[in-house]
């Protein structure tokens, strides 16, 4: 497992920001529009041949233990809707792993988390919140999709926790056998930050080559399959992976915060 690295800044370094193109439906593994069955199906698909341990990545500076079940973690966050669904799967016996705990962070479209002081955002929970996985090993967040920031190429947080428990809408207990980063694709980023209110950030877009996590931590296992919803990019889009994970792994950076 990885240490946590703390950035060397505590705010977005001002730099010029930069785009890039893509030709065609804005899709990663898939063309057109999707709806909840079409969905439902390729994240079937996906975890049919899921079983190899998804790798893991660092946990970040910005991991905070904010533990309540929901599945709309939009707090107010203003962005492009994302509907992300994640299948967790047993990667010993290729099965779905049911009442597993996911829990998710992810940054605004100001490349800002909530719930840290150096972002003067204490007290504040948007874009953060754990869901049990069903008997297919699914969950389903309403979110945005994430913004970016000097430094790191997009992405998503994501923990899986075994044996937790819903305790009135907050987990409890339980372990963690899964630490990693969920990633959108470069063509994809480029186009979404051309959007408002993504194209007011000045950071540049740090691209997958150059962006450490995705290089040195096998990011390439864990990129998203993104769709439009409808035949606008502006009407929002879904993503989806499953993840193979371990239940019995407990990660040595568990708690790093």
């Amino acid at each position: 497992m990885f240490e946590l690295e703390r950035p060397s800044i505590t705010r977005r370094a001002v730099l010029t920001a930069f785009g890039t193109t893509i030709a065609g439906a804005v899709v990663a593994g898939a063309a057109g529009s999707v709806g909840p069955a079409a969905a439902t199906t390729t994240r079937t698909a996906q975890a049919a041949g899921a079983c190899t341990l998804t790798a893991e990545q660092e946990i970040g500076p910005f991991y905070v233990a904010y533990d309540r079940v929901r599945a709309d973690i939009v707090g107010g966050a203003v962005g492009l809707p994302l509907e992300l669904g994640i299948t967790v799967i047993n990667s010993l016996t290729c099965t779905p792993i049911d009442n597993a705990a996911v829990d998710i962070w992810q940054c605004d479209a100001e490349g800002v988390y909530s719930s840290e002081s150096s972002e003067n955002t204490v007290g504040q929970t948007f874009l953060r919140g754990v869901q049990f996985t069903d008997t297919r090993g699914q969950v389903t967040f309403q979110t945005i999709y994430p913004g970016h920031y000097a430094g790191r190429t997009t992405h998503i947080h994501a923990k899986v926790h075994i044996g937790a428990h819903d305790a009135d809408r907050t987990m409890t207990s339980g372990h963690v056998s899964h630490i990693g980063q969920l990633f959108s694709s470069d063509a994809v980023n480029g186009e979404v930050y051309k959007l408002a209110p993504y194209n007011t950030e000045t950071a540049a877009i740090v691209t997958h080559a150059e962006d450490r996590v995705w290089t040195q931590q096998h990011g390439s296992e864990s990129q998203l399959k993104l769709a439009k919803v409808g035949n606008r990019l502006s009407k929002g889009l879904t993503a989806s992976i499953a993840l193979a994970v371990d239940p019995r792994a407990v990660p040595a950076a568990v708690g790093a915060s």
